[in-house]
């Protein structure tokens, strides 16, 4: 997985190279780098070569490390676990900013592939850091049955206890339950149909089925209305910036026939000048549902029986 993080980002430099999600990534890379460097195996293959059921067996006397050869060792420990825990804080950056991606439809398959590879580095990462932690802690308490040589690697200084606690919040990290890279869980319960309260039943209930349909006629058809008195203007009817222009223009020339239709017939000139500047003033700088309520709350103040 490390090898093809280095060329999908190659691919990504294109269209993520300013991205959030891209610098994570990268960064990551580099985490991965550092860490091949500390090179882990040949510094355990020394040690676990002293003890004879490593070995499967042997006759005769072994040569032990130094005490500062296992202090060293435990040094690179805490600086590959250090690492490990970088790299799956990056690993959640980088599924973080690819699943929204992957959420909004762009760079599909692009994406699927960025968010696999990153998911095995993330897991196994993690599992490294908690084998790492567990062999601090065992060879740690075996570090005083080794011989120190002359020269003392670590004069003035003190390794933690318990590697884990030295790491103090990445740890949490490592041993956190929840997956960066699964949806939340508001969006996951929306495709569990096999809890939905409006699901069919698997049995219909038994009702009588009508063989013939019946006409009523109703006694009570209601009142007829004539269109020519049915009227629409209403301040009701404004329900965005068009349809409030719309309103004042009609009812600033029902003011000036003086119909009775007008709604602010009783509102003197210059008030009804002032309420319709407000709302203009309004309309260039709120929203459209700010612009509404405004509207709303300024048209009670000057027609507060018609509201």
């Amino acid at each position: 997985p490390a090898a093809r993080i280095s060329r999908l980002i190659m691919r990504l430099s294109n269209q993520f190279r300013s991205t959030i999600g891209f610098k994570a990534i990268r960064k990551m890379n580099i985490a991965l780098l550092r860490a091949r460097e500390i090179n882990l195996a040949s510094c355990m293959e020394n040690i676990l070569a002293c003890f004879p059921t490593y070995l499967g067996g042997i006759g005769g006397s072994v040569m032990l490390p130094s005490r500062q050869y296992i202090e060293y060792t435990l040094v690179k420990l805490m600086g590959f676990a250090k690492v490990l825990c970088r790299i799956v804080h990056l690993a959640k950056e980088v599924a973080k900013f690819f699943l929204g991606t992957l959420n909004l439809g762009h760079f599909l398959e692009l994406s699927t592939i960025v968010l696999a590879t990153v998911a095995e580095i993330w897991k196994c990462s993690r599992n490294l850091c908690k084998n790492t932690a567990l062999m601090y802690n065992r060879i740690l308490t075996m570090r005083k049955h080794f011989v120190p040589s002359e020269q003392d690697f670590l004069k003035g200084y003190h390794l933690p206890q318990l590697l884990d606690k030295w790491l103090g919040s990445d740890w949490d990290e490592i041993t956190e339950e929840q997956s960066p890279f699964t949806q939340k869980k508001s969006q996951a319960t929306l495709l569990n149909f096999s809890d939905d309260e409006d699901e069919a039943p698997s049995e219909l209930p038994d009702q009588p089925i009508p063989m013939e349909i019946i006409t009523v006629d109703a006694e009570e058809t209601g009142i007829a209305i004539d269109r020519r008195t049915f009227s629409t203007h209403t301040h009701h009817s404004v329900i965005d910036r068009k349809s409030l222009l719309k309103f004042l223009q009609y009812e600033n020339q029902l003011r000036t026939k003086k119909d009775p239709k007008s709604l602010t017939e009783n509102i003197s000139a210059k008030k009804w000048q002032k309420f319709q500047e407000k709302v203009d003033a309004a309309s260039r700088t709120k929203s459209k549902s700010d612009l509404l309520t405004f509207f709303r709350n300024k048209w009670k103040k000057i027609l507060p029986e018609n509201t």
